[in-house]
């Protein structure tokens, strides 16, 4: 990570242009940096570096790429990875009926009832101030809304995204939830160690028997004037699992007691990094779950989803035609951090079905054309912890602590979703904010892919190993890039390349509009999926057929040789009362291959 180090260095300008020298360039688009050879070196180590049009300063978005990390090898897989291209590039028909009452995709999604909240009044009358010095008192504040997940509007938005970047892809450049929109929505702070659950202290003991959110209460709930530290730890492990992390069991889990043990302590670990962290990888998740219900097939999404569609409501509003209710007012006027009002906007119009709702979403996403200031709704900062609405750069007093938030938002790394302890929990996903520089108010400038090669793409849990988490983790915090602070006004302009480049790379990925919107349309309509379901059901059994048209003549000649085995070892022995061994190894691979082709979605497996 950068350090506060480069406080009163001056940077050159990576350009001074009028208006009128920029008059035939379309509005908010500027020249790429500077291309004298001796800044060139100079712009790919910093995080932000200036500009001016009329002798305003702007700050172009860094680090701007070298040379090295604009190859071929990098651009196979930048800006998309082709395992992890997002399904809107794919043209396969859609199968919409996995969000269609009853089904729900995120039934992991937090639930409000009188039996937590009572609860949590009761905690928080004795531990508010470990909450407020551990920063999460807001974020445990957001758990009172009863947030509702918009099921249809998460599905549309998840069609755009890019897991290998995890970014999306819109027609306007690519976008994404970041540490600057973590703090805003949370108030969780950027800074701090990364996660680690063997950290937690063993002087507290604390498990439980009953796993159902309820049970878990009246188990866990004491009724004493106090609350221990058991209660505490107990009550911090549901929220965890419930309205934070959102577990798929529907259950309170174990793997959260460690977490739980080290905000009671105030263990001041980056919990904002790892809910960015967990999201990211839910939304992989839900990806590729995504790719694979053309065939009709569900799947549920778990995770910290309820971020995602904070972060959605605050971005895209006016899009999306959200509204804050008037019974809110008050309570959004005295608001601390931005998701309080956040959770409470809801879709102007009511009562669409499914199909008419989910179509809207997605044509509002698909419509993305152009950046609007809009879409960086925290680069004021009005609101929040004294820490995030400090103006950057900062007076000399707090100049040390701004840098350092600063530093975080905009330093690409990989993120943790580490949480429980066991090999399968480990997990990093990329975090870069140089890719979506105007959501900060930085110009975008050609970004440069941090990824080399294919090696080092970082999939969530996807293949991770122990050693590898490590590894990755300790290459990505070593310091690469500077911050150097400077005054500058916000500009949500891209340079003319980026432009460019952005355009050639949407429009040669996107299936044609016309074609998409049918094939959207086609994928609510049941006649339509029927005869997709009967031609899959016909693949299937045709494949059954050639398999056995492979494999019949071994097993017949498995059977042969050994109906011959047995007929000489009969003429040669008295025992004839001895059985015969089966062909075991050809029925059973014959069995395997049959198993896999009686679904309808058959995939060869190896």
């Amino acid at each position: 990570m950068a350090s506060g180090s480069n406080v009163g260095k001056i940077l050159p300008s990576a350009g001074k242009w009028t208006a009128a020298i920029l008059s035939s360039y379309d509005t908010d688009v500027v020249p790429e940096p500077s291309l004298r050879l001796d800044l060139q070196k100079f712009w790919e180590n910093q995080l932000i570096f200036p500009y001016s049009v009329d002798n305003l300063v702007h700050a172009f978005g860094g680090p701007k790429p070298s040379d090295k990390s604009r190859n071929s090898k990098v651009l196979s897989i930048f800006p998309v990875y082709k395992p992890c291209v997002p399904r809107v590039f794919i043209s396969e028909p859609y199968n919409f009926s996995y969000i269609k009452a009853p089904n729900r995709v995120f039934r992991s999604a937090p639930s409000l009832n009188d039996q937590y909240l009572g609860w949590l009044d009761r905690v928080q009358r004795d531990k508010a101030d470990i909450w407020q010095a551990c920063g999460i008192y807001d974020l445990i504040q957001l758990s009172r809304t009863g947030l509702k997940y918009q099921q249809e509007m998460i599905v549309a938005a998840l069609h755009f995204f890019e897991s290998s970047t995890n970014t999306f892809h819109f027609e306007c450049g690519m976008m994404t939830p970041t540490l600057l929109d973590v703090a805003a929505i949370t108030g969780l702070s950027p800074l701090g160690d990364t996660y680690d659950p063997c950290k937690a202290s063993d002087t507290i003991k604390f498990d439980f028997r009953n796993k159902s959110y309820s049970k878990y209460i009246v188990e866990n709930r004491k009724t004493s004037d106090e609350v221990s530290d058991e209660e505490h730890i107990a009550f911090l492990t549901l929220w965890l699992s419930q309205y934070v992390f959102c577990t798929q069991s529907l259950q309170v889990a174990k793997k959260f007691i460690p977490m739980a043990i080290q905000l009671h302590e105030c263990q001041q670990f980056n919990f904002a990094r790892l809910i960015l962290g967990c999201l990211y990888e839910s939304m992989r998740d839900a990806c590729e779950h995504l790719k694979r219900t053309g065939d009709g097939s569900t799947f549920l999404g778990a995770g910290p989803f309820w971020l995602l569609q904070l972060w959605l409501t605050a971005t895209f509003h006016a899009e999306l035609d959200l509204f804050l209710p008037e019974p809110y007012y008050e309570e959004s006027r005295t608001r601390r951090v931005e998701g309080t009002r956040l959770a409470r906007m809801v879709p102007r119009e009511r009562g669409l079905g499914y199909d008419v709702a989910f179509q809207q979403y997605f044509n509002a996403f698909l419509c993305l054309k152009k950046f609007k200031p809009s879409f960086a709704p925290f680069v004021d900062r009005p609101l929040g912890p004294p820490w995030f609405t400090h103006r950057f750069p900062s007076p000399p007093e707090f100049e040390m602590v701004t840098n350092s938030i600063w530093n975080a938002y905009l330093m690409p790394t990989v993120l943790s979703c580490r949480i429980g302890l066991t090999s399968g929990d480990f997990g990093l996903v990329g975090y870069f904010p140089n890719l979506v520089s105007r959501q900060f108010g930085l110009t975008q400038i050609l970004p440069k892919s941090i990824y080399l090669e294919e090696r080092e793409v970082c999939l969530g849990k996807h293949g991770m190993t122990e050693p590898q988490f490590h590894s990755f983790l300790n290459h990505f915090n070593q310091p690469s890039y500077e911050l150097t602070p400077f005054d500058f006004a916000p500009s949500h302009a891209c340079t003319r390349e980026f432009f460019t480049w952005w355009s050639r790379h949407y429009e040669g990925r996107l299936v044609d509009k016309t074609a998409l919107l049918t094939a959207i349309s086609n994928g609510f309509d049941s006649s339509i999926l029927n005869k997709i379901k009967s031609k899959l059901n016909a693949r299937g059994i045709l494949l059954v057929l050639l398999l056995l048209a492979s494999f019949l003549p071994c097993v017949l000649f498995s059977y042969a040789h050994l109906f011959d085995a047995g007929s000489k070892s009969k003429a040669g022995s008295s025992d004839s009362s001895k059985p015969l061994p089966p062909p075991s190894k050809v029925e059973l691979q014959v069995g395997f291959y049959l198993l896999v082709a009686s679904h309808t979605s058959v995939r060869f497996l190896c």
